[in-house]
């Protein structure tokens, strides 16, 4: 019985995923390089804000910046469809 609730964690998962990269697709290009950058490189590659902010030549402020900028618009694009 444990089989058919781990595939539909699985499913929703997927179905997550998806979601999530067909938003990150359609959104980039309503952020400055820069911004998509500072937030792609510290969310998804794992990287300390201090070294994205020197790669890019800019502060590390500016790089939490973009990163709650690009995250708080991802969420309004999701709203309603992870719950």
């Amino acid at each position: 019985m444990a089989e058919p609730d781990h595939a539909q964690a699985f499913d929703e998962a997927e179905y997550r995923r998806h979601l999530v990269g067909q938003a990150l697709e359609l959104m980039q290009v309503e952020f400055q390089p820069a911004t998509w950058q500072a937030c792609w490189q510290c969310v998804v590659l794992e990287r300390a804000p201090a070294a994205v902010a020197a790669e890019l030549g800019i502060t590390v402020n500016a790089v939490y910046l973009a990163k709650s900028r690009v995250l708080r618009r991802l969420h309004q694009e999701l709203n309603g469809l992870l719950d």
